[in-house]
């Protein structure tokens, strides 16, 4: 098991090597707007916001890895069973391929887990699933605007509309 975290490790530092003088790293930081899609949740919760972190590992100057931990959060609407003392948060920890498209558009895959918890005066729901999204968005001057629709399978679906700001450690790209 050592020597299979070993290659690993050794793998993933010796990669940046492969790519030497291009390629954009960044880190990301937005919130958002949050609305869901499933009829049950919808009925029960407000639409929401969140904020997420995302760290975005350049592959030459079109492509990039992304790691992304995200939270979202909604309130209970009133007149349903728990009212507004109700919440639902989403804490997703997804990880991702990012195309970057001609004139600074991209879209982006992301796969990962996500973890579900509904809230109330004494009641504790969590549940952990496997979870996925695709983003289409734009980056300007380092502002980063998207949309994305994510799932946990059958149990949730989202779509988000993202405002982020994308620090720049740049090895050569240009986004």
């Amino acid at each position: 098991m050592k020597r299979m975290v070993l290659s690993v490790a050794a793998t993933i530092m010796f990669s940046g090597y492969c790519f030497a003088q291009s390629g954009n790293n960044q880190v990301g930081v937005g919130g958002s707007a949050d609305f869901l899609l499933t009829p049950e949740y919808r009925a029960a919760y407000n639409n929401g916001f969140g904020g997420n972190i995302k760290a975005l590992y350049g592959l030459g100057d079109m492509a990039q890895l992304t790691l992304t931990v995200a939270y979202s959060s909604f309130r209970g609407k009133s007149g349903t069973l728990f009212n507004t003392n109700q919440t639902l948060s989403l804490l997703p920890v997804l990880a991702g391929y990012r195309y970057n498209l001609p004139d600074h558009f991209y879209v982006e895959g992301q796969a990962g887990v996500g973890f579900m918890t509904q809230q109330s005066p004494g009641y504790t729901n969590t549940q952990t699933k496997a979870a996925a999204a695709l983003s289409a968005g734009v980056i300007m001057d380092g502002f980063d605007l998207s949309a994305r629709i994510y799932t946990e399978g059958n149990v949730m679906n989202q779509f988000a509309v993202k405002l982020a700001y994308n620090f720049s450690f740049n090895r050569g790209g240009n986004n």
